[in-house]
């Protein structure tokens, strides 16, 4: 029996968003919900059974904390994250506040910058590492990708691999040196449909201005354009965990 992916949440209990991004990944990636472990950091960190017990790791997004808070368990989830995945070099795709936690947890800096939040559909710039990258060889110099942040990378480490960037967020998508660790400040879980009930569900908060605005009229919604070449991102993921999985399951990863 396959071993699962382990999917680490970042969400309170009544959000809806909690089922959403599960079901998001499992389209993404090709899986059954099955395939999927989850577990909610704001509840609890995996035990060292169900980390042990997974094939790979799978950190997405929050909408309603930031990895600049003060709340005890972001500070617990950036060690763990440290210590449990970077350090062992155990599988991991993380998005949006996961790779945010992910620069936290390799030494980087984050900052908020509310000036040049990135809400909806953006073209990305490939870095030059991406073209031998086994996620993003794929993707054309200039590909598209759903986006939602106020908060971005300001630096990496030496020896991160920058992967993609836009012109307001330079570091959109890294990996990890040449580990199995990779991850981006973009959405590849997210296609249109997705990022259009996710923008639903948020925008009283995140676009008060448009909250009553009729949604054939929202300018946001108008905006979003296809991007499965970054979602295909996700699959290819999966599909290298399950070439190497002999290798990490021998080697307790």
């Amino acid at each position: 029996m396959r071993r699962p992916f382990l999917l680490l949440q970042a969400r309170n209990h009544d959000d809806p968003m909690l089922s959403h991004e599960v079901d998001c990944f499992a389209d993404a990636m090709g899986l059954e919900l099955k395939d999927l472990l989850v577990v909610n950091a704001v509840d609890r960190l995996p035990t060292r059974a169900e980390l042990r017990g997974a094939c790979a790791v799978l950190m997405g997004g929050s909408g309603d904390y930031s990895v600049l808070d003060s709340d005890p368990w972001i500070k617990q989830l950036v060690t763990w994250v440290r210590d449990e995945l970077v350090l062992p070099g155990k599988a991991t795709f993380a998005s949006c506040f996961g790779f945010q936690i992910l620069v936290l947890a390799v030494g980087g800096s984050m900052m908020r910058d509310y000036t040049n939040t990135e809400m909806g559909t953006y073209d990305l710039a490939l870095a030059p590492a991406g073209r031998d990258d086994p996620l993003f060889s794929h993707l054309p110099d200039l590909f598209r990708a759903q986006v939602g942040h106020h908060d971005r990378a300001v630096a990496l480490p030496q020896g991160v691999r920058h992967l993609a960037s836009t012109p307001d967020c330079p570091v959109h998508a890294f990996r990890v040196g040449h580990l199995p660790i990779w991850a981006t400040q973009f959405h590849p879980e997210l296609g249109i449909s997705a990022l259009r009930k996710r923008y639903l569900h948020y925008r009283e908060r995140y676009a008060p201005e448009s909250a009553d605005t009729p949604e054939d009229e929202d300018p946001f919604l108008q905006g979003l354009r296809p991007s499965d070449e970054a979602t295909l991102s996700l699959a290819l993921f999966a599909r290298w965990v399950a070439t190497h999985e002999v290798e990490l399951e021998s080697l307790n990863l």
